[in-house]
């Protein structure tokens, strides 16, 4: 048993793409020159997941050494310096570095709503051109965003960043009413890749945070600076509010 892909996007994305070992900013995502990047952050693990491996703990299951909690996202360099200095690493002190990382993370990605413009909008839906539009339903009512985030069973940490992207709302509207004037499907292209994904999350059995957390990934797709990133969490949180995303 290794690391599933979709831990690994969660490690990707809460850490911010970035090594979590203190002082490295080496981000952690590669663009070829196809147009896909590719992932070369590791997985390290706090607790060994072999009998050989640093911090290594019996008692544990495979299951649990393979966890999110049992993981820390690093580059290569630093991800070697843990397990060959293991001594300097304890688990205790890696647990705290993971955490403290994730919350720096996650503080600067709420904080960068406000740096949210137009050009940023564009950069962060480049993307829908691949997708289609759907017919849309003239059988759905929306449910209010406090209603999504009970039922979806979000908690703290989504509902903040949701709340934060619910403030810049109104320019991610504005920014779909102009595309939509070159583009007329524009809405329902940008609704359809949303739902394409969220549709695949749910069929796999990813909910609650998880879900939330990995959607978030799909929509900072490609996205290097943080005013970019949080703009596609922006029009995630915008389509959150405005649609059936989060909803079924």
């Amino acid at each position: 048993m290794s690391v599933t892909y979709k831990i690994k996007l969660l490690l990707a994305f809460r850490s911010g793409d970035h090594c979590a070992f203190p002082g490295c900013d080496r981000s952690l995502t590669v663009d070829g020159n196809s147009g896909n990047p590719v992932i070369t952050g590791e997985a390290a693990h706090i607790e060994g997941e072999k009998s050989d491996a640093a911090r290594y703990n019996p008692a544990m299951t495979d299951d649990q050494r393979n966890h999110y909690n049992n993981l820390i996202y690093m580059c290569g360099v630093h991800h070697t310096q843990i397990d060959k200095q293991e001594k300097d690493f304890p688990v205790d002190k890696l647990l705290n570095l993971k955490l403290a990382h994730e919350q720096k993370v996650r503080e600067a990605m709420n904080a960068a709503f406000v740096d949210i413009g137009f050009p940023e909008l564009a950069q962060a839906t480049a993307w829908i051109s691949r997708y289609q539009p759907q017919n849309p339903s003239d059988e759905f009512s929306v449910i209010p965003p406090e209603d999504k985030i009970i039922k979806n069973q979000l908690t703290k940490n989504s509902r903040v960043t949701i709340v934060m992207g619910l403030a810049v709302s109104q320019e991610v509207r504005a920014f779909v009413e102009q595309e939509s004037k070159i583009e007329a499907d524009f809405p329902e292209k940008l609704k359809s890749g949303f739902l394409e994904e969220y549709y695949r999350l749910r069929r796999n059995g990813i909910k609650g945070d998880e879900l939330f957390d990995l959607m978030c990934q799909f929509a900072q797709q490609g996205m290097k600076t943080q005013p970019q990133r949080s703009a596609g969490l922006a029009v995630l949180i915008y389509l959150f509010e405005a649609c059936e995303v989060f909803e079924k």
